[in-house]
């Protein structure tokens, strides 16, 4: 091939600058058999990528008989370096340990330690092709739906680095070990100490005093709580042009530049990738910011939405509350990358900097010092970004609702709920789930309770967002003031981590209804021995109906007996599916029974024989057989238990309104206890809806996104009309059990029982089928989600039983009309 038919040199790099040549013979004689595909017989060339600042990155290229081909050798610069700067060893390390992982990295080949061979440690990798984007505006894509496509890619990637095991990937020494005698410092903190050890070390005599004004800053408001001190592997320097895309897809296929990669704070690198937020874009410098951006309609996502695709998306259990403090990573985050700018503008000043643009470096030093200054100044009591606490927007939780009638109480409560999911719940999903297996583990029983629960409740009392569900009743006064139609809003709300938002709000089942039993039902002195302490989430509590003999849907079949005696009851039958009896905390069970006198129960009216009593958990007699599983799911600590009550003994004064009543009372309970799943479905099917168009939009499939394929677009569009429909047949049933009460409300009430379920259960399926294999593993909430949706067919009530309840009042009234 002659010189005029060569190729053009691959786009992004430059001839190598001057200083940072390399002997390509000397390397070429270390590669051979150590890096596939390099022979000897050709020879090898190297050409300069011109991005990045840091260690110089070179292009190889090997002109064979028929093929050309490319590797990429990063090597650390020329000269004196500062200390633990430019680890080559380290980048090396990590990128051959991630490999297995699900982080996109190249594979490596080698590494040469030696500085004899082209004048400092190096390493070889693969060299991928594809794309890169030097400005977060990502101004040459031409659609908003791509765009929005790369940011959650790139969020996704994130999510899958702080999901790392660092032990498995044998990067556990990275952890910072404390000497006897040191003491403990977050992450925070040592970097604090390394950056203003690396500035000192890089002064040149006229850096900018905003630098050191952050530093002071950062030294007088370093928190140390326990939020400060979560851990996982974080990247050092997480930024879209650190990482190269498909070429045509929204796909990350590799990430570069791990040179400060460590294990440390998770915020640390979400810090880094919302500081495009705070910068402009500077022409003709490698400062690229999207200050200045008009990103309504760019589908570039704000600095609240990126937040919160991360935290939904995140999957490692690391700390509680890990979005706290974000604003002083934020902070921090500045300071690195002005330290960064100070030693690249002092190697300019050297001769050896890998940029051309290394000499403007000193500028911007102190502007990023003082944008750090700036974000500890404007520091709030909460770290997220004020559009992420909550506020309405579209495609919110219960934005754009119906022309009901709400109070201006309900909309703080509803704003307020928001923000808690944003920065308690969301955050600590997989925490809770993590704790509870550590202390399962400690305990050896799973039957138990993590403490961030009982802390999450406490935050949730002290915000007011708590027993929401006591809606407005004239029957009693333990009402909190909502209608039932404001309720449902917010408990849809709650039904977006239907595992922990309604427990930590005492809003979860079977307490809900059981409370409503007792404050509609129960004597003054069951009220201050039940009720009371299980509104002030002391207790909880457990409903006792279903029996594995009979087919419970129809309580006439009920077999349990309640046989009088002169001082009480005796209680014996066989139970199962008690919902909340393995819990520890549980101390009462409501249970339906017959009362039997002298056999006199079978002459009474069907609807008459049924009572319903309260049994202390630890009255002798009762007995749990075995918990139960959900579709493989044991539902701990909460549980379903199969029960055995022998000769149980409990006094006359715990009847429930009297003996016969059980059916009055259940009917009173058919009313809002009894839509809370219904409500909650709704958020379940939102929430699944969420992933399923993230997921089309992220996955490339015969060479189309799958929101580009028509059949998953119907899928979408599907999803959507029936939510919708449910949501508008939760809120009449809700609305009607306001204005004219349960009874009246009962079609209403079985309908949307039949709807809600059903239509959760396939708009998640559809979910499952676009997440592919994940979708029915535990890699997201999917699975649960549906079984907690199929389960709900049969544990409100199965379909059977509420459709014949609605068919004949249909027919009731037609046959009115005529």
């Amino acid at each position: 091939m002659t010189k005029s038919a060569l190729p053009p040199p691959p786009r992004g790099t430059i001839p190598v600058r001057v200083g940072l040549e390399v002997d390509l013979e000397s390397l070429k004689g270390y590669l051979v058999g150590k890096v596939p595909g390099i022979l000897p017989e050709f020879n090898l060339e190297a050409r300069q990528f011109n991005h990045g600042q840091s260690n110089p990155t070179y292009l190889l290229t090997q002109r064979q008989s028929e093929v050309t081909r490319h590797w990429v050798l990063r090597k650390k610069p020329p000269g004196k370096l500062l200390p633990s700067a430019h680890q080559i060893e380290r980048e090396y390390a990590i990128f051959k340990a991630l490999y297995t992982t699900r982080v996109p990295v190249p594979i490596v080949y080698c590494l040469c330690e030696d500085s004899s061979v082209i004048g400092t440690p190096f390493f070889v990798m693969q060299y991928v092709q594809g794309r890169m984007f030097k400005h977060p505006g990502l101004p040459t894509i031409k659609t908003a739906g791509e765009r929005y496509a790369i940011y959650q890619a790139m969020v996704q990637v994130l999510v899958d680095l702080h999901a790392v095991d660092i032990n498995d990937s044998g990067l556990s020494h990275f952890k910072k070990k404390t000497k006897p005698g040191d003491p403990v410092r977050s992450y925070a903190e040592r970097q604090l100490r390394r950056w203003t050890k690396q500035f000192n070390a890089s002064r040149t005599g006229d850096e900018s005093k905003e630098m050191d004004n952050l530093i002071e800053n950062l030294n007088k408001t370093l928190p140390k709580d326990s939020a400060m001190f979560a851990q996982c592997l974080v990247h050092g320097d997480f930024r879209i042009d650190n990482l190269i895309f498909h070429p045509t897809e929204p796909r990350v296929l590799a990430v570069l530049d791990w040179e400060l990669s460590t294990v440390g704070h998770p915020l640390s690198d979400v810090a880094y990738l919302c500081m495009p937020y705070y910068l402009p874009t500077v022409k003709g410098t490698p400062v690229q910011g999207l200050q200045g951006v008009e990103l309504k309609g760019s589908g570039i996502p704000t600095e609240s939405q990126i937040l919160r695709s991360y935290v939904n998306n995140f999957q490692s259990p690391i700390v509680e509350n890990m979005l706290a403090h974000l604003d002083y990573h934020l902070a921090l985050s500045f300071f690195r990358m002005a330290g960064i700018a100070q030693g690249v503008y002092k190697r300019s000043k050297q001769g050896n900097a890998s940029s051309k643009y290394a000499s403007l470096f000193g500028q911007f030093v102190g502007y990023t010092a003082k944008l750090g200054n700036q974000v500890l100044s404007e520091r709030v009591s909460r770290s997220l970004p004020k559009d992420c606490m909550g506020i309405d927007g579209e495609g919110s939780p219960g934005y754009n609702l119906p022309t009901f009638k709400f109070s201006s109480r309900f909309y703080k409560l509803r704003k307020k709920l928001l923000g808690f999911m944003q920065e308690y719940i969301y955050p600590n999903e997989r925490v809770v789930f993590a704790h509870h297996k550590k202390l399962a583990e400690e305990k050896g029983s799973r039957w138990v309770v993590p403490p961030l629960v009982e802390k999450l409740k406490v935050e949730a009392k002290k915000q007011g967002l708590w027993n929401l569900f006591l809606t407005k009743n004239k029957h009693h006064s333990f009402d909190q003031g909502l209608t039932n139609v404001e309720y449902a809003v917010l408990c849809e709300i709650l039904g977006r981590v239907p595992w922990l938002a309604p427990e930590v709000t005492n809003c979860a089942a079977p307490d809900t209804g059981n409370m409503e039993v007792l404050a509609l039902y129960g004597t003054k002195e069951q009220q201050e021995k039940w009720l009371v302490p299980l509104m002030e989430g002391k207790i909880h509590s457990a409903f006792a109906m279903t029996e594995p003999r009979v087919a419970s849907s129809d309580a006439t079949n009920i077999q349990t007996t309640i046989t009088p005696t002169k001082h009480g009851y005796v209680i014996n039958g066989h139970k199962w599916w008690t919902s909340g009896a393995m819990d520890p905390r549980c101390k009462v069970i409501i249970l339906m029974g017959k009362v039997d006198r002298s056999g006199q129960a079978k002459k009474l009216h069907p609807y008459m024989q049924q009572s319903m009593i309260l049994i202390p958990m630890d009255a002798p007699g009762v007995t749990v057989k075995r918990p139960l599983h959900v579709f493989g799911y044991d539902d701990a600590p909460h549980g379903h238990a199969e029960m055995v009550f022998r000769n149980v003994k409990v006094p006359k004064e715990n009847m429930l309104l009297g003996e016969g009543m059980g059916f009055q009372i259940a009917q009173g309970r058919l009313g809002p206890g009894r839509i809370h799943h219904c409500m909650r479905l709704i958020g379940m099917a939102e929430r699944a809806l969420e992933m399923l168009v993230h997921r089309t939009h992220l996955r490339v499939a015969f060479k189309k996104t799958l929101s580009q394929h028509g059949g998953m677009r119907e899928n979408i569009a599907k999803c959507r009309i029936e939510i919708d429909q449910c949501r508008l047949l939760v809120l009449q049933a809700a609305d009607m059990i306001d204005r004219v009460g349960n009874k009246k409300a009962r079609k209403q009430v079985a309908m949307i029982k039949v709807a809600a379920p059903s239509m959760a259960c396939t708009v998640i399926d559809r979910a499952i089928q676009a997440y592919g294999g994940m979708g029915v593993c535990q890699d997201t909430i999917l699975a649960y989600l549906w079984a907690q949706a199929r389960t709900l067919r049969l544990a409100d009530g199965p379909d059977e039983v509420h459709m014949r309840t609605i068919a004949r009042i249909e027919a009731k009234q037609q046959r009115a009309k005529l």
